[in-house]
């Protein structure tokens, strides 16, 4: 998870289970960091879009969020074959820190004594049920269930993040269980439809600003899972999100499996590779492996695509593609005629209307400059504020299938990724919080360059970033846009593959498009 900045924080984790949150969570929150230093933390506070070139923004399955010190150890309670309510306890540390425990409903103390020796005679369930589903009774008005029934959201904003479910298998070891949260303002332990829960408030500027969330634990023993509900606030009230929560009905499936093997393992989880020649990503590599097959405007060059056609036998096909044309504006109008629709059609970013007046005109964007807090006894400060002026770049994009079979619904993603090199001939991702000394650790940008327009198509069910069919020898061309920063056009490149924050091996094999003349 930023990441792509995101940000929502878990409990302290090993370093690759944090990269699979950052390859995994969907984009949830709409602060982004770029500060190189603080990349792992933004990870997962601002997931970007999956790696997976099969999901893009189609709509993914539940994701599970792999909080590593909790999802190991949790667990509800049955003893001597006689079912235990199993309830939350919280207790604070330091002025914004929670730590959560599980212990048995009937049990009012806390203390270590007692609590250590009820729930050593718990009974851990040797199955559980394979999978749940998540179905909401009570949605607020003008909202809708999608994604399988793990994200909830206007049905006119599918992407502004109200809701977004996830479930934790729920463990062996009781006793042991602990979930710590930092940059807690407010909490509530809850009890909902006979499930009790806990309700958490995070801010993560102590201005009070809208870089706030709210995270909602409930325990669900009869299908031996913890549903953890997160949700940026000014999206939805506090009633508004308890609601919701207290009319979730979680079923588990008939089918079951060994707790055991519900499980992860530590030495199960994928690792990143700071090495791109052996596929993994980094944040550096050295000028030549940029330069090697950088493209121009204008060249014609191979990608692998994906297509979910039912009659394809195989789901990626190599397919050439060529920038045609670019031009930068300071209005909206640069779209098209029907720029205003556009704006208005819900399908693309909240930005294009965030960052333009009512004319069209393109606002400048407010970055702060952060000093970190320790989440415990301290928030994050903003120590320095600056406004950085934007244009909006657009682009056609020529797809074209040289094979011999009919693509259907083909996926794209073309972001882009801004890069420095220092004096050493290192190329890295560019971050404008090492651009001058300061007292602070990183700088947050409310938004990344991912796609904030891009010519809709695809069935339905699928997203919109498709392209519906691609008939053997034809070509297609696409029209994407993207609101820059201005004074960090000289670093840009066109990523065909898809993603912003780190550098992966097989967009180098790719090749960027230099993007960086366009400052001119």
């Amino acid at each position: 998870m930023n990441l792509e900045n995101m940000r929502e924080e878990f409990p302290e984790m090993p370093e690759s289970m944090r990269t699979m949150i950052e390859r995994e969570v969907a984009s949830q929150i709409s602060v982004e960091t770029h500060s190189a230093a603080h990349l792992d933390d933004a990870k997962a506070e601002h997931p970007q879009k999956n790696r997976s070139r099969s999901t893009g923004r189609k709509k993914a399955g539940k994701t599970f969020l792999l909080v590593a010190a909790a999802a190991a150890i949790m667990c509800t309670t049955v003893a001597a074959g006689t079912a235990i309510r199993a309830r939350f306890f919280t207790e604070t540390e330091g002025d914004y820190g929670i730590n959560i425990t599980i212990g048995s409903a009937e049990t009012e103390t806390d203390s270590e004594g007692s609590m250590a020796a009820m729930l050593a005679e718990l009974e851990v369930p040797e199955e559980i049920p394979a999978s749940v589903t998540v179905e909401a009774s009570y949605l607020p008005e003008g909202m809708v269930q999608y994604d399988d029934g793990w994200k909830i959201d206007y049905e006119d904003d599918l992407w502004g993040g109200s809701f977004s479910i996830a479930e934790e298998i729920m463990g062996e070891n009781p006793a042991e269980m602990q979930i710590s949260e930092t940059n807690v303002v407010d909490s509530e332990e809850l009890e909902l439809n006979g499930h009790y829960a806990v309700w958490l408030e995070k801010e993560y500027l102590d201005d009070g600003s809208e870089n706030t969330t709210q995270m909602l634990y409930i325990l669900y023993p009869e299908v031996w899972r913890i549903l953890r509900i997160y949700s940026m606030s000014g999206k939805v009230t506090k009633d508004e999100l308890l609601a919701v929560a207290e009319g979730l009905i979680v079923t588990g499936s008939e089918e079951t499996t060994l707790l055991a093997d519900a499980l992860p393992e530590e030495d199960d989880l994928p690792e990143i590779d700071d090495d791109p020649e052996e596929d993994g990503a980094c944040t550096a590599v050295e000028a030549s492996a940029v330069e090697e097959n950088l493209h121009q405007i204008g060249d014609s060059f191979e990608i692998s695509a994906y297509s979910d056609s039912e009659a394809d036998e195989e789901s990626f096909h190599t397919v050439s593609v060529r920038v045609s044309g670019v031009w930068v504006s300071d209005n909206m109008s640069a779209l098209g005629d029907d720029w205003q629709s556009i704006l208005d059609s819900g399908i693309y970013t909240n930005d294009l209307q965030t960052y333009s007046d009512e004319d069209g005109n393109l606002l400048p964007m407010q970055i702060d400059y952060v000093k970190a807090g320790d989440g415990v006894n301290s928030l994050n400060t903003v120590v320095k504020t600056e406004e950085a002026e934007q244009k909006l770049i657009c682009a056609t994009i020529e797809y074209t299938n040289n094979g011999e079979a009919d693509l259907h619904n083909v996926l794209y993603n073309a972001d882009l990724i801004t890069l420095t090199e220092d004096e050493d001939g290192m190329i890295a991702i560019y971050d404008r919080s090492t651009l001058e000394e300061g007292d602070w650790d990183y700088a947050t940008i409310p938004r990344g360059y991912a796609m904030d327009y891009y010519t809709a198509g695809g069935e339905e069910t699928n997203g919109s970033n498709y392209i519906t069919d691609l008939l053997a020898g034809e070509t297609v061309t696409v029209t994407v846009a993207w609101i820059v920063r201005v004074d960090e056009m000289p670093y840009l490149y066109l990523n065909m593959e898809g993603g912003s924050y780190l550098i992966y091996a097989d967009d180098l094999a790719t090749g960027y498009v230099d993007f960086r003349s366009l400052e001119d």
